[in-house]
């Protein structure tokens, strides 16, 4: 497989020949997984990319989390609040 050349902001970086087959094994088991059929270069971009999100998206799931939480605690809440006055009004009932 050829060598992987990666240019940023006018720099050049060049991978080894040995990494792009190691590279290849990585893209298509994400590949696999995904049902997606990126070639290298898309895949590189595209995690390259999800680097650069990751503190932001790790947050948005804190924050996601949090509120799932709390809307299951207040579902909760809500049916316990319900079961214990349906038990009340059974006990009033003759």
């Amino acid at each position: 497989m050829p060598r992987l050349i990666i240019t940023v902001d006018g720099k050049t970086y060049n991978l080894p020949d040995a990494a792009v087959p190691k590279l290849q094994v990585q893209v298509d088991r994400n590949n696999a997984a995904n049902n997606t059929a990126l070639p290298l270069g898309d895949w590189l971009a595209l995690h390259l990319q999800e680097v650069a999100i990751a503190p932001e998206l790790s947050a948005a799931i804190d924050s996601l989390r949090k509120q799932q939480e709390a809307d299951a605690n207040a579902a909760l809440t809500a049916a316990i609040a319900a079961a214990r006055d349906e038990l009340l009004a059974a006990l009033a009932t003759p």
